[in-house]
């Protein structure tokens, strides 16, 4: 049997175009010289290849909670940002906040950045000439759709603000 296998690998080694019954015989052979190579692979980490009931239950109830996790935390980021009203001044494009010292404005494009993570982002404000910048600790949290803002960086304090919503016509 050896003898053949290595017979047919030398001839179809030497061969550059097969025809579809030994190109058969070529993805059988690999096929098979890969379920052996996963099994010692099996074998070797001497995990288990079969589950009880009570484990696959536990991986299926763990997957669903991961799942249900993602979902919400998707939930929440879509009501911060979906249907806010929308300012331009000049190229740029932004979101206003509600019920701060002074009207303050956030880039869209920033919002991707927020996370649980206080990061240090730039809200514009409007003057008679111009807009100007302040770099403020901005971070989200997974149970609020809220938008935590500390003004400074140093003595950090978040105070919860929403962005405006949509103006019904």
């Amino acid at each position: 049997m050896r003898d053949v296998k290595e017979t047919l690998e030398e001839h179809y080694s030497k061969k550059e175009t097969y025809s579809p019954d030994e190109k058969k015989i070529i993805m059988d052979r690999l096929d098979e010289e890969r379920r052996i190579h996963q099994e010692a692979v099996k074998g070797l980490d001497g995990k288990n290849v079969s589950y009880s009931e009570t484990e696959k239950s536990k991986i299926l109830n763990k997957l669903n909670e991961e799942r249900i996790s993602i979902q919400n935390r998707l939930e929440i980021k879509k009501r911060r940002l979906e249907n806010k009203e929308i300012y331009r001044f000049a190229t740029k494009v932004f979101y206003k906040f509600l019920h701060m010292e002074r009207e303050y404005f956030i880039e869209i494009d920033d919002c991707e950045k927020f996370s649980r993570r206080p990061a240090i982002i730039s809200l514009y404000y409007r003057t008679f000439e111009e807009l100007k910048k302040k770099d403020v600790l901005i971070k989200t949290e997974v149970y609020s759709d809220k938008i935590f803002i500390s003004y400074d960086a140093i003595r950090v304090y978040f105070k919860a603000y929403s962005l405006e919503d949509k103006r019904k016509v």
